[in-house]
C-alpha cells in the first residue's frame, strides 16, 4: 500500500431537527492510500480532549468512516440507502444509522475532495442532517 503525505481540511456541519447548527472544522496532516479500488484518507483527530484515528475510504459509489479511539465506530455510506452501525463507548454500545443523500469524490493531481450529505439516526430517531467535506492537498 502506497502512502502519500497530505494536508487535510475536514468540515462537518450538523443541522439538528430543531434547526440548531453545529460546525466542526479541523486541519490535519494525514496520509492518502490507494486501497481496494478507491482512496483512503487517514489522520489523527482530537475533540474535547479525546484522541482518535480516523479513516475515510471511498470508491465514489460508497464510502466508509472508521473511528478508533475511546469512542469507536464504523459507518457505511451508500447514496439512497440507510445503513446501520454502532458507536462503542466506555459506557456501552449505541445503535446508529445513516441515510446517505449524496456522495461525491473529485480527484486532481494535487489533491481532491470527498463530500457526504447524510441523515443521522440514533436509537431509530433522526437526530441531524450532516454535510461533511474532506479536502486534501499533496
Amino acid at each position: 500500500m502506497n502512502e502519500t503525505p497530505v494536508r487535510l481540511r475536514v468540515v462537518s456541519r450538523m443541522t439538528e431537527d430543531d434547526g440548531q447548527t453545529h460546525e466542526i472544522k479541523c486541519a490535519r496532516r494525514g496520509v492518502l492510500c490507494e486501497q481496494g479500488g478507491g482512496v483512503a484518507l487517514e489522520y489523527d483527530d482530537e475533540q474535547d480532549g479525546e484522541r482518535a484515528r480516523i479513516e475515510l475510504w471511498t470508491d465514489a459509489a460508497r464510502a466508509r468512516m472508521t473511528r478508533r479511539g475511546m469512542t469507536s465506530a464504523v459507518l457505511e455510506f451508500t447514496p439512497g440507502e440507510r445503513t446501520g452501525g454502532v458507536y462503542r463507548t466506555p459506557y456501552g454500545e449505541i445503535p446508529v444509522a445513516v441515510r446517505t443523500h449524496t456522495l461525491s469524490l473529485t480527484r486532481e493531481e494535487t489533491g481532491g475532495l470527498l463530500a457526504l450529505d447524510y441523515d443521522v439516526f440514533v436509537g431509530g430517531e433522526r437526530t441531524a442532517r450532516t454535510h461533511l467535506t474532506a479536502q486534501w492537498r499533496l
